[in-house]
């Protein structure tokens, strides 16, 4: 009996087979389509697991949600997290930097587009009007820029945690600074909305205000709550006032070594467009 490997057709003889003229192949008793069953299995099971990594997407957004809601409506929460909130700081400070960048480039983007790209359509029939800034280069710096002085205030939390011998582990400092950072990323996303609109006094009010805020008010809530609840107000206020001095020098020496340095190229590519 022979049998066709790709149509499962089944004849008594012939080198090809009859339907769709595939070479035939001898088989021993009844065909054994495995490689036909092995396919229908995956096609069944990837809708499958899609399904399922769907479902675990939305139940982690509807999840971070609620969480953000409730410290929102009770920021002080942010102050009680543990290690078990570790996932819900790390997102918020993404949320924070990326919302922050995308602010910046969108109002830059708005404004370029504007006084450059009008000169040029004067000039060129290429319509300029329809260039942009380099997305990728500009705003991975500014997310580069924005991360560094999240660090930099992260890293004088638990510095001064350290220095008053508490047991703050590095999880437990991202829940917490995470945390604060809710209606500071809120803040950053209705400023990439005004970036949107060309809006630069509310993009930079918002930008900068949430920025402030982050660099030197939230290293000094975050440390002085753990020296109150650890019976440590006495020294309370020095920690928590180190801890705002060290992230404001840490942001210093991000902006004297890096930041003027991509200010000046940014005002290169304006030069540009001249």
């Amino acid at each position: 009996m022979m049998t066709c490997p790709s149509c499962l057709n089944e004849q008594n003889g012939g080198k090809f087979c009859g339907k769709c003229g595939t070479n035939l192949v001898e088989t021993e008793g009844q065909p054994q389509p495995a490689a036909h069953a092995e396919t229908a299995a995956t096609a069944q099971t990837a809708p499958v697991n899609t399904n399922e990594n769907m479902q675990k997407a939305k139940e982690g957004v509807s999840k971070y949600w609620n969480y953000a809601l409730g410290v929102l409506k009770n920021p002080s929460k942010a102050l009680a997290s543990n290690e078990s909130q570790f996932l819900n700081g790390i997102i918020t400070i993404a949320i924070f930097v990326v919302a922050l960048s995308l602010s910046i480039y969108f109002l830059a983007n708005k404004y370029y587009k504007e006084m450059f790209g009008g000169i040029g359509s004067l000039f060129s029939g290429d319509g300029m009007e329809a260039q942009s800034l380099p997305f990728f280069q500009m705003n991975s710096a500014l997310v580069m820029f924005a991360l560094l002085f999240i660090l930099g205030a992260i890293v004088s939390v638990f510095l001064a945690a350290k220095l008053m011998s508490e047991a703050f582990t590095v999880k437990t400092v991202l829940a917490r600074f995470g945390g604060v950072l809710v209606p500071l990323a809120a803040m950053n996303v209705l400023a990439m909305l005004f970036g949107l609109m060309g809006s630069i006094k509310f993009t930079l009010l918002f930008t900068g205000v949430s920025l402030l805020i982050a660099i030197v008010l939230m290293p000094t809530l975050v440390v002085y709550d753990r020296a109150v609840k650890s019976q440590r107000a006495t020294k309370g206020v020095y920690w928590s006032l180190g801890a705002s001095a060290v992230s404001v020098l840490i942001t210093y020496f991000i902006i004297r070594t890096s930041v003027l340095d991509f200010m000046d190229e940014f005002e290169s590519l304006f030069n540009l467009g001249f």
